[in-house]
């Protein structure tokens, strides 16, 4: 009897663990298609960006002559990490291509490297990674906020720029592939990618004539580079997040198989011992009888 209570809260734990990992599952099937809504108009906000800049450019060519202001070599990278846990392996990719990243540049030990990340987690898990932990900012999640979250990263880029000297950014994140499928992203933010800037200009304009504009070049410019920043950032922390709802949904899909061929196996084993109990109560019985027959 002791074997068969023990099977029996065995069965009862992983039916309650099974509960647990189907809730969570349906919560992340449904999270990733809000998140991939919400990924499909900032692209289509995104788009007015770059018309706006095409726009610009097109009217201003000589802004991409400007001379760029060279700095001491200072450089900011940001991580958007898992917010929950039960995400698999999501943080450690993101953690494995920033160590491929910087090795892969060689960054001098006269340069200042400085981290922001999002998520307590993956800030955990890149302690390791040198000079990564010498200066490290790990900003908190707000559920249900991300604007709260992209305007902490913004203020922190400020600061890095106005008042560390940061002549770089770097951007990494998992950025949802077909399926339910992801793959780690990197992005540089800031400078600007001049190649876009001047593919922007050369495109093709779709209308008859170019539109005009009443505010300042400098002023406009200004304005728009900062919307790029920020819906850039904005975009970057949606994609985050669905992939790691596409990162949970695969954990839990593969948690739930393996609680089911625990279950089969648990049940299998009750019924044998059950039936290995009952089957020693029937002889216990029928060797009584035929002790008090003789």
């Amino acid at each position: 009897m002791q074997r068969l209570e023990s099977i029996r809260r065995q069965i009862g734990s992983a039916e309650d663990l099974y509960s647990i990992v189907k809730t969570m599952k349906a919560l992340s099937a449904v999270n990733i298609n809000i998140y991939e809504k919400a990924v499909h108009s900032i692209n289509k906000y995104f788009k007015n960006i770059e018309t706006g800049l095409q726009i610009l450019l097109k009217n201003n060519p000589e802004i991409l002559r400007r001379p760029l202001e060279i700095k001491e070599e200072s450089i900011g990278v940001i991580i958007f990490g898992a917010q929950k846990g039960l995400a698999g392996s999501f943080n450690l990719t993101i953690v494995e291509r920033v160590r491929e990243w910087i090795n892969k540049i060689n960054i001098d030990k006269e340069s200042s490297l400085y981290i922001c990340s999002t998520g307590e987690r993956i800030a955990e898990q890149m302690k390791d990674i040198e000079p990564l932990s010498e200066d490290h900012t790990s900003l908190p999640f707000f559920h249900n906020n991300s604007d709260r979250v992209v305007q902490d990263i913004l203020l922190k880029i400020e600061e890095w720029r106005f008042e560390k000297n940061v002549s770089k950014i770097q951007l990494f994140y998992n950025k949802p592939s077909r399926g339910n499928s992801f793959h780690p992203y990197t992005v540089q933010l800031f400078p600007l990618d001049m190649e876009w800037l001047k593919k922007l200009e050369k495109k093709k304009w779709p209308g008859r004539c170019i539109p005009l504009y009443t505010l300042e070049t400098e002023k406009l410019f200004n304005l728009l580079i900062r919307q790029y920043f920020y819906i850039s950032l904005y975009r970057s922390f949606i994609e985050s997040v669905a992939s790691e709802n596409a990162s949970r949904l695969m954990t839990m899909q593969k948690a739930e198989q393996n609680i089911e061929e625990r279950l089969n196996d648990l049940n299998i084993q009750y019924n044998q011992q059950r039936q290995k109990a009952i089957t020693d109560e029937l002889l216990d019985i029928v060797a009584g009888f035929e002790a008090l027959s003789k």
